[in-house]
């Protein structure tokens, strides 16, 4: 029997000062909120929002997604992306040295700047990338606030 080149047991303890995995670390997760969580692994897909020729453009990088399994919801001024990856087979005679294959459901809000047109937003999947093009309402614009004092 082989023994596997690597063993996911969670962090090491001096970086969870604050608790067992379990519930997390407050600490670390809010310094390196990139790191999966051990136990059980969560996606979080990267996004790249900016504003364009008057447009607002999203990019979501999604690889190994569907595309039938990514939805878009637009609520007002808050935008979500939500959809999952399906597990592929895997093989049950094989002895694994690493598998780091993630699967699983995602969901992320965006809250825009402004209201957009709901009719007039363009979504292209391709190569595991989401990009979204919003137009935002006529008179809508982002607000500034000033501070005073």
């Amino acid at each position: 029997m082989a023994l596997p080149t690597l063993r996911r047991r969670g962090r090491p303890s001096w970086m969870t000062p604050y608790g067992g995995e379990g519930m997390g670390d407050i600490w670390s997760d809010r310094l390196w909120p990139e790191w999966p969580r051990w136990q059980a692994e969560e996606m979080r897909p990267s996004f790249d929002f900016y504003e364009k020729d008057g447009n607002y453009h999203l990019t979501a990088d999604l690889p190994g997604v569907n595309k039938e399994d990514i939805s878009i919801d637009i609520d007002g001024n808050l935008l979500t992306v939500s959809g999952k990856k399906s597990s592929e087979r895997e093989e049950t005679e094989a002895d694994y040295y690493l598998k780091e294959t993630s699967y699983g459901s995602f969901s992320r809000s965006l809250r825009l700047p402004a209201e957009v047109n709901e009719e007039d937003v363009d979504a292209t999947y391709k190569d595991g990338v989401l990009k979204v093009v919003m137009k935002p309402k006529e008179g809508a614009k982002a607000r500034k606030i000033q501070i005073k004092g």
